[in-house]
């Protein structure tokens, strides 16, 4: 495409104006016609510029100016105490309230051709640009093609630019069902933290037909404290299964993925104001539609299913969803939840795990490790997170109590039914 390139750099301006019909699109030396009205144009412009000044001398009125306006044209403009002065040959044009305006039969001569030469070159260099565009046009097909094979090109430097200085890996892409990332690490959210302040987690997920009980479970149930990682874990999982399908690399030490059909989410919290939708119809809406469309070759990730409303309705919700998902769908699954309870699944169905993100507990405060290990949370330390997030000292002091009260008082219990 480099002689239509080239046509293309010496026909139009580097600036083309917005409105392709007012003319300023064509460079010089591209047509001899438009050249030559041009440089008429140019000329008769140079005239009006100096009427001014030569007006001045001839008639001594030293403020006598020049103007324009789209209803009268040009005029000379002069104030009323000097209108007295004016040769004859002025023919006045209209009064105002300090001022009296005239035309000279000279200057409307060159006023029309001014005006008709404008339309002329507007024109014709419209019609030049028409034709250029039907040149291009009859190459749509090959700029269509370069523009796809340059966009591909684009697209995979790009990954392989991201892969090499980030560190990333080649995923072992397979057709089953395993899912081993070993030292997985989101691919957004450790650019955004200094070097070596992210810290990688590793998952296992998806039991192949006839495995035995200790390979990669189903589903992981997944608890830890209020703002330790838990949905950025998830967002990671999920990033690196759609990285690596779409050929690239990802942040990772090593990959082995089956491809999954769907990858589907419920993370995040909204509602729908113009359906009238609260946050918890929506959340039980995308929760309906993974349900009833995720297979076994699915990658599901759900983040606080049933907590947009009571308790008990929430747990029951999120219970019954896990053991739908363990026992019909066997999607591979992580289930990130407050609800501890959720951990005696693993407990009766053998496809399920329990992993937990991991704080370090001190006298006044908790560290998040934001490290994901076997095993389950039984705390949230949602007052801690309250207090992190700056809630005053008393408000802090207040809810311990009430939480002490309300555990001394009050216990969820739920009944368990043996699946076997």
């Amino acid at each position: 495409m480099e002689e239509l390139a080239a046509k293309i750099q010496t026909h139009i301006v580097e600036s083309p104006p917005i409105q392709i019909k007012e003319g300023g699109l064509i460079r010089a030396g591209v047509n001899s016609l438009l050249d030559e009205r041009r440089s008429l144009v140019e000329e008769d412009q140079k005239w009006i510029a100096n009427l001014e000044i030569d007006e001045r001398e001839r008639t001594g009125i030293p403020k006598l100016k020049v103007g324009f306006n789209k209803t009268f044209g040009y005029y000379l403009s002069v104030s009323r105490a000097q209108a007295e002065q004016v040769p004859d040959n002025y023919i006045r044009k209209q009064t105002l309230t300090n001022e009296e305006r005239y035309i000279t039969p000279e200057l409307k001569e060159r006023e029309a051709r001014i005006l008709t030469a404008r339309d002329d070159l507007n024109q014709l260099e419209y019609d030049i640009l028409v034709a250029l565009r039907e040149e291009v046009g009859s190459q749509a097909e090959v700029i269509r093609n370069i523009s796809r094979a340059v966009a591909a090109a684009d697209v995979l430097c790009g990954l392989a630019e991201l892969a090499v200085f980030q560190g990333y890996c080649r995923p072992q892409m397979l057709e089953g069902r395993k899912i081993s990332v070993i030292d997985g690490r989101h691919p957004v959210v450790e650019q955004s933290l200094p070097s070596g302040f992210f810290v990688p987690n590793s998952t296992f997920l998806g039991r192949e037909e006839n495995q035995d009980t200790n390979s990669s479970p189903d589903l992981i149930i997944l608890t830890g404290p209020n703002a330790s990682g838990k949905s950025c874990y998830l967002r990671q999982v999920g990033l690196i299964q759609l990285m690596a399908q779409i050929g690239s690399f990802v942040p990772a030490t090593s990959a082995t993925l089956g491809v999954c059909d769907r990858v589907f989410t419920r993370v995040g919290a909204v509602d729908d104001l113009a359906t009238g939708q609260s946050t918890f119809m929506v959340e039980m809406n995308e929760t309906a539609n993974i349900l009833n469309h995720a297979t076994s070759r699915s990658l599901v990730l759900l983040d606080e299913i049933g907590r947009g409303t009571a308790t008990f309705d929430g747990l029951s919700i999120a219970w019954a969803v896990g053991e739908y998902i363990a026992t019909e769908l066997l999607a591979r699954t992580i289930f990130a939840t407050h609800y501890h309870e959720l951990n005696e699944l693993s407990s009766l169905l053998n496809n399920v795990a329990n992993y937990q993100v991991t704080v370090k507990e001190m006298p006044d405060q908790i560290i998040f490790l934001h490290q994901v290990q076997p095993g389950g949370a039984d705390k949230s330390y949602g007052i801690e997170a309250g207090r992190l997030a700056g809630l005053p000292a008393k408000v802090i002091t207040r809810a311990k109590q009430v939480m002490a009260q309300i555990e001394q008082h009050s216990k969820i219990a739920i009944g368990l039914k043996s699946l076997d």
